[in-house]
């Protein structure tokens, strides 16, 4: 259940803190001073889209908690496979002007996917426009199968399942090429690319050595004629670089002076490094004679791994990893009549099983949406819509992960108006009773802790609005219910009332809730039914409570 809201800077709300109570929660007050926004308040911290309007004005933020304890052992359940394990659990979410938003749960960060995941298991609510949902017939299977509980809700998983892996499978034996013919002409395929490859004999960093040798070999009259000029200056004849280095050398080394040491062995040590510069420019020398022979080979292997590199991918690692994936869809290709028939063997097992359990699950779904039929028809003329009709209607259609079944409500809320989709028959009054029915059957299966119900009784007065309170009085038999109502034919079955109000202080409106006492409630009853509170409404208000509340 709600144990409490804690509300900062929400629109007229400056601070406010609400405790609920366990059974029918009743919000009153008159038009506009704020209980809608409690109401949204509360879904934004169960995940709703976060509307930053709603800031109070002048405010830098707005701030949400929601505290549930006492939660059933279903809900218990499913938030455990969630990672919650608490007795109980606080929702929290920030808003700021820049548009972040913050969302803990149980002081820790969380996200707005698991939140929402949570909301739902926590708290259902109905308003107005929240009809979407049972309006869209996609919907429509996954609510029944919800009603229906662990037994269908297992068995749809294990559809699910089976029709992914006859999925997988089916991939499988696609790859492999049903048709001998195309299967042949890939294994042909492949062998050539292999063998290509191959006997190519690509060695890595190969093109890059070769590309270097032939530009040598382009340019070795010039490599030549520079190195012999460099030959003169640096060999070790007369006036050459060398023999001059030697010369200071040995100059230097009849004075022992630390700094001239230091020069000479500086120059001892360049005198090495041009000798080695030397040798090397000679063995660069030998290595560029030009080769007619030599050049021509090098130029076709350039040009085969060119070939090589554009089929295959432009690069070594490329080249090596499409080998490499080749052989193994050959394998695979070779072997294909063997695991082709293996697979097509595990697919009619997967195939069987998975009709199987379609079947079961569909025929289970009927038997669950005969139950639904007859207590939402009953719940419905409890509502005065006595000559209405509603069916849930089957199709069925090619398998998919939710069985064979394509499942409609629809509905009629008049005696010889044609049975239809409810999207295109019920008004707002009529789907107002009819979410009342539905959510007052579901709420049986105690699939939630908490339902909400904003204005539950539009377009309806009278007895039927007595026969709405005694609805809402039923279900909080099995959870808790909190409702904003302007009736008080709905009010006076409530446990807990709420007065919500707003006043002007210092040039600011501000929106406050008062937890009304008994002689309190009797107060506002009378008012909601006369307007003026006379004798006569105190009386009729008393009457009224007497009769209909049950504690």
């Amino acid at each position: 259940m709600l144990q409490s809201l804690n509300i900062k800077n929400v629109a007229l709300i400056s601070s406010l803190t609400i405790d609920f109570g366990k059974g029918l929660n009743i919000l009153i007050g008159e038009t506009g001073a704020g209980k809608s926004i409690i109401f949204d308040s509360l879904n934004f911290v169960l995940g709703s889209k976060p509307d930053k309007t709603l800031i109070r004005s002048g405010e830098n933020e707005m701030k949400v908690e929601a505290l549930f304890s006492n939660i059933n052992n279903q809900a218990k359940e499913l938030l455990n496979n969630l990672g919650f394990e608490d007795e109980e659990i606080l929702l929290s979410r920030i808003l700021t002007l820049e548009g972040k938003s913050t969302i803990r749960i149980n002081g820790c960060i969380s996200t707005l996917s698991i939140l929402k995941q949570v909301g739902a298991i926590l708290l259902d609510s109905y308003s107005q426009h929240e009809s979407i949902e049972l309006l869209n017939s996609k919907n429509h299977i996954n609510l029944l199968d919800k009603y229906a509980g662990e037994n269908i809700l297992e068995l749809k998983e294990e559809v699910k399942n089976l029709y992914l892996k006859n999925f997988e499978i089916s991939k499988k034996i696609d790859s492999l090429g049903g048709d001998k013919f195309l299967r042949d002409n890939e294994i042909s395929l492949l062998e050539y690319q292999i063998n290509e490859i191959e006997n190519a004999n690509i060695v890595e960093g190969e093109e890059e050595d070769l590309k270097e040798k032939i530009n040598l070999m382009n340019n070795s009259e010039r490599i030549v004629n520079a190195i012999n000029n460099c030959e003169q200056l640096l060999s070790e004849q007369n006036d050459s670089c060398i023999t001059c280095l030697q010369y200071c050398q040995n100059y230097l080394s009849t004075l022992n002076f630390e700094k001239i040491n230091s020069c000479r062995e500086r120059i001892e040590s360049v005198k090495y490094e041009i000798e080695d510069i030397y040798e090397t420019l000679l063995d660069v020398k030998n290595d560029v004679d030009f080769d007619e022979k030599e050049f021509q080979q090098i130029d076709l292997r350039l040009d085969l791994i060119k070939s090589i590199y554009k089929k295959y991918g432009g690069t070594y690692e490329n080249v090596i990893n499409f080998l490499k994936k080749s052989k193994e869809r050959l394998n695979e290709l070779v072997d294909g009549e063997y695991l082709l028939e293996k697979y097509q063997n595990q697919q009619l097992i997967i195939v069987n099983d998975l009709n199987e359990k379609a079947l079961k699950l569909s025929q289970l779904r009927i038997k669950v949406a005969q139950t639904i039929e007859e207590k939402v028809l009953n719940q419905l003329k409890n509502l005065g819509m006595k000559s209405s009709q509603f069916k849930i209607n089957f199709e069925k259609t090619e398998i998919s992960s939710n069985g064979f079944d394509k499942i409609e409500f629809v509905f009629s809320a008049n005696r010889g108006q044609e049975i239809k989709s409810l999207s295109k028959t019920a008004s707002g009054g009529e789907l107002s009773r009819f979410m009342l029915a539905f959510k007052n059957i579901f709420s049986e299966n105690g699939s939630v802790s908490t339902l909400i119900f904003d204005e539950i009784d539009a377009g309806i007065g009278g007895e039927v609005g007595v026969v709405v309170g005694e609805k809402l009085s039923n279900i909080k038999n099995n959870i808790q219910v909190i409702c904003i109502t302007h009736l008080p034919q709905v009010a006076c079955f409530g446990d807990d009332f709420y007065y919500v109000s707003k006043t002007e202080n210092e040039g600011k409106t501000l929106t406050s809730v008062k937890h009304l006492q008994e002689d309190e409630i009797v107060y506002n009853l009378a008012k909601m039914i006369g307007g003026d509170v006379s004798d006569i409404a105190i009386s009729h208000a008393k009457e009224m409570r007497n009769k209909y509340y049950k504690n």
